[in-house]
């Protein structure tokens, strides 16, 4: 009896320990976002509207929101056009679901990724989508990399856009750090110099690497929400397989806590300077 009261009790303890290490780790992560956002916010300029044509370019169907959700909104509320592009289908956000396949969720993605557009004001015909396979972007063969900088490319060519959006490198996501290398070569190809903007997404959930864009960057701006902060909420709302559980699961595949980080009071956007054609590109290079 005494020996299974004691591993009982040793049990209990190392769960708590657990449980107040999460709670811990959470707690520091929460800090450190706090820390991030009061000093980009306090140290960056506010965003200067270009009333040029802009591409946003999302790896998955909610980066765009997410990342970029207010200024989409204010663009179009001016009327000005706005571009969104998919980079892959989406169809790995929920791998091993038992009732959900990946075509199927990139099904319902694509269609969330249209509702959520059209509530930010977007038209459907400037909505793009490229359906390479999720979780595929840092290992594709040489024809299909190819390929997809091609298609990237030529979008890049028929839109001329004066501003890109993209997500920042590194950005935590393996995914999205390829998008990056993708859409700097086919800005090359294109034979266009837009304004290159890159927004965080997963950084936010490693605030060290905002960290280290707020110490060593200068180059960077923020678009305060304002008015368009419910809209950007209804926007997120329409990515149900992201932000709810799908069943049987109990969790969503987007934690609660980085979700909550979106909805806030502003939107921050990191300048990327190409390298000279004639020079090796070497990394994210920002002023």
């Amino acid at each position: 009896m005494a020996i299974r009261r004691i591993i009982v009790a040793t049990i209990v303890l190392v769960s708590l320990t657990q449980i107040n290490r999460h709670r811990a780790k959470a707690i520091a992560r929460r800090l450190a976002i706090g820390l991030c956002r009061f000093s980009l916010g306090w140290l960056t300029p506010r965003y200067r509207l270009r009333t040029g044509p802009c591409i946003v370019f999302a790896p998955h169907q909610d980066d765009e929101t997410l990342g970029c959700g207010a200024l989409i909104a204010r663009k179009r509320n001016e009327g000005l056009p706005v571009h969104v592009v998919f980079i892959t289908d989406g169809g790995a956000s929920h791998p091993g679901h038992p009732r959900l396949s990946s075509t199927a969720i990139s099904t319902m993605r694509r269609q969330e990724a249209r509702t959520a557009l059209s509530i930010l004001g977007v038209e459907s015909g400037a909505i793009h989508f490229l359906d390479a396979a999720d979780g595929t972007l840092n290992h594709l063969l040489a024809a299909q990399e190819c390929e997809l900088v091609t298609r990237i490319t030529q979008l890049l060519a028929a839109i001329r856009p004066d501003e890109i959006f993209l997500p920042c490198c590194p950005d935590g996501s393996s995914e999205h750090d390829a998008t990056f290398g993708f859409i700097c070569r086919a800005v090359g190809a294109a034979g266009v110099r837009p304004d290159i903007w890159q927004y965080p997404v997963w950084s936010w959930w490693n605030p060290m690497l905002l960290i280290e864009r707020l110490i060593f960057t200068t180059g960077r701006c923020r678009q305060p929400t304002e008015d368009f902060r419910p809209i950007k909420a209804h926007a997120l709302e329409a990515y149900r397989t992201q932000t709810e559980p799908t069943a049987p699961w109990s969790e969503p595949a987007l934690p609660a806590d980085l979700v909550r980080i979106f909805n806030s009071d502003e939107e921050f956007y990191f300048r990327y300077i190409l390298p000279p054609a004639d020079s090796p590109a070497t990394g994210p290079r920002v002023i």
